[in-house]
C-alpha cells in the first residue's frame, strides 16, 4: 500500500492520472496476472478542451414539450406499432413472454428510476425515504461508528458490494474533472446542497467514491436486438441500482454519509476508469477484463476513509483497433469503424475532450425508438463477455491482453466457435436453456 501527498480538494494538472493525498491498497490478487496497475487511465484526457456539462431541467422540459417531443412521439409511436406486429406474428424474441420478461426485468425501474420517465424521480425519492428508516446509524442506537484503516474499509465494503449485488466494485477520489459543471466541493457545507443558482456543493469530507459494476446475463444479452435481449439490458440497470441503494445504506449503517454522484446525468465512467474496473472500448463504453461490455456502472461519495484503487491496463486499446466486432453488430451504424481513436466528438451528445472511438448517439436512439428495442447488440458482441466455461476461454482473455495485436486472429476464431450475438431463428432456445441464478455466471472473479 502506498501514501501519496499532496492537494487533496483542487484536483490535478493532468485528470487522468490518479488522485494525490489519498491510500492505496494493493491490487495483488484483484484480478488476473496479465491486468497491469497504472498511474494514469488508457484514454488520453485533454483538460483545455474537456467540457464539464450542466444537465438543466428546465431546457430538457423545453425540449420535451416542444417540436422535438413531437417528432421523438412520432418515432416512438411507430416503434410501437412495429414491435407491437413482431409479437403478434410470434417473431422469434419478441413474442408475448418476451415482452412480459423484458418488462419484468424493469420493475424496480418503474418503481420511479426509469431512466426516460422524469416525472417517476420523486416517487423513486418516496421510495427512497420508505427504505432509509429500515436502517439505523449507529448514533441513533448509542453504539459507536464503525472505525478501522482505509485497507480494512475497502475490503469491508468491497464483500458487501459483492454481497448486495454487484459484480465488481472499485475505489477512486472525488475529482471535479468527473463532475458535472455545476457540482463543487465545498468546506462551507456538511452535506450536499443545492444553491439558489442550481450549483450544487459536495462537502470536502465526501472525497471517496464507490463505483459498483452490476452484470448483464449474457445469454439473454447474446439475443439482441429482441425483447429477451431487453431484458438483459433492464435487469443490468436494475441490479445496479440496487446495489447502490443497498450500499448507501450499508454505509450508512456503519455510522457515516453515502449520497448517490450528484448530477442528472452524472459521468460515472470517468469515475469507473480511474477506479479501475476497465478501459474505454470500441463501443465507447467501459470494457471490464472480467465481464466485457456487458455491465451497468453506478457510483456514490462518502465520508467514509477508503484505500483507492489505480486505473488498470489490459491491452484493450490494442485490442480494439483490430476487432471492430461490436461496431460490425451494431444495427444502427452507430459504432465507429475507424482503426485509430480519435479527439474530434462525434453526433450532438458526444462531448470533447478525451480520445475515445466516439458512438453516434442520435443513431443508436433514433433505432431504439423506430424499433421501440433498446437494442444492446454492442454488449453482447463484444468477445471480453465470455464465461470462463472452459480453459480455453481463461488462455483466450490471457491472450487477448498480453498480444491485443492478435485480435483480427481471434474474432475470427470467436466467430467459428459462434460466440456472440445469437441468429433470429435461435432466439427462443433461451426459454429451454437451464441458467444459474439471475442469468449470471460467478466463476469470473478477479482472482
Amino acid at each position: 500500500m502506498e501514501k501519496m501527498t499532496g492537494d487533496v480538494n483542487n484536483g490535478f494538472n493532468d485528470p487522468a492520472t490518479i488522485p494525490h493525498g489519498y491510500v492505496y491498497r494493493s491490487q495483488k490478487g484483484r484480478y488476473p496476472w496479465w491486468v497491469n496497475s497504472v498511474d494514469k487511465i488508457t484514454t488520453p484526457v485533454d483538460v483545455s478542451t474537456w467540457e464539464r456539462k450542466t444537465t438543466d431541467m428546465i431546457l430538457m422540459t423545453q425540449v420535451m414539450q416542444g417540436p422535438l417531443r413531437e417528432e421523438g412521439l412520432t418515432r416512438l409511436e411507430k416503434g410501437r406499432a412495429r414491435m407491437l406486429e413482431k409479437m403478434r406474428s410470434n417473431a422469434p424474441g419478441s413474442r408475448i413472454q418476451d415482452f412480459a420478461l423484458h418488462y419484468a426485468s424493469e420493475t424496480y425501474f418503474a418503481a420511479g428510476t426509469d431512466m426516460f420517465t422524469l416525472s417517476l424521480i420523486m416517487k423513486f425519492l418516496k421510495i427512497n425515504e420508505i427504505v432509509g428508516t429500515l436502517i439505523h446509524p449507529p448514533d441513533e442506537l448509542g453504539v459507536p461508528r464503525w472505525e478501522g484503516s482505509e485497507k480494512e474499509a475497502s475490503a469491508m465494503v468491497e464483500a458487501a458490494g459483492i454481497h448486495l449485488g454487484a459484480s465488481q466494485v472499485g475505489f477512486t477520489g472525488l475529482n471535479p474533472w468527473c463532475l458535472e459543471a455545476n457540482v463543487h466541493i465545498s468546506s462551507s457545507v456538511e452535506k450536499i446542497k443545492t444553491t439558489e443558482d442550481g450549483q450544487v456543493l459536495v462537502p470536502e469530507d465526501m472525497k471517496y467514491v464507490i463505483v459498483l459494476a452490476a452484470q448483464v446475463p449474457m445469454e439473454a444479452q447474446y439475443r439482441a436486438p429482441s425483447q429477451i435481449g431487453d431484458a438483459a439490458d433492464r435487469s443490468g440497470y436494475e441490479n445496479r441500482q440496487m446495489a447502490m441503494e443497498r450500499m448507501i445504506n450499508f454505509i450508512r449503517g456503519l455510522g457515516y454519509k453515502a449520497k448517490p454522484i450528484p448530477g442528472m446525468i452524472p459521468p460515472v465512467i470517468p469515475l469507473a476508469l480511474m477506479a479501475g474496473l476497465g478501459e474505454m472500448g470500441r463501443m465507447n463504453r467501459l470494457i471490464s477484463p472480467l465481464y466485457g461490455g456487458a455491465i451497468r456502472l453506478e457510483a456514490l461519495v462518502t465520508d467514509l476513509p477508503l484505500a483507492l484503487d489505480k486505473p488498470i491496463d489490459f491491452g484493450l486499446q490494442e485490442f480494439c483497433r483490430g476487432c471492430k466486432k461490436c461496431a460490425m453488430a451494431c444495427p444502427a451504424n452507430a459504432l465507429s469503424m475507424d482503426d485509430d481513436p480519435s479527439w474530434e466528438p462525434k453526433g450532438v451528445y458526444s462531448t470533447p475532450g478525451k480520445k475515445v472511438w466516439y458512438d453516434d448517439g442520435e443513431r443508436c436512439s433514433s433505432y431504439s425508438a423506430s424499433t421501440h428495442i433498446y437494442c444492446g447488440a454492442c454488449l453482447g458482441a463484444c468477445p471480453w463477455n465470455k464465461d470462463n466455461k472452459t480453459a480455453l476461454h481463461s488462455v483466450s482473455r490471457a491472450m487477448g491482453a498480453t498480444m491485443p495485436s492478435l485480435s483480427p486472429f481471434m474474432v475470427f476464431m470467436d466467430d467459428l466457435f459462434g460466440y456472440g450475438l445469437v441468429p433470429e431463428q435461435r432466439m427462443n432456445e433461451w426459454w429451454d436453456l437451464k441458467l444459474p441464478n439471475k442469468g449470471f455466471d460467478s466463476s469470473r472473479t478477479r482472482s
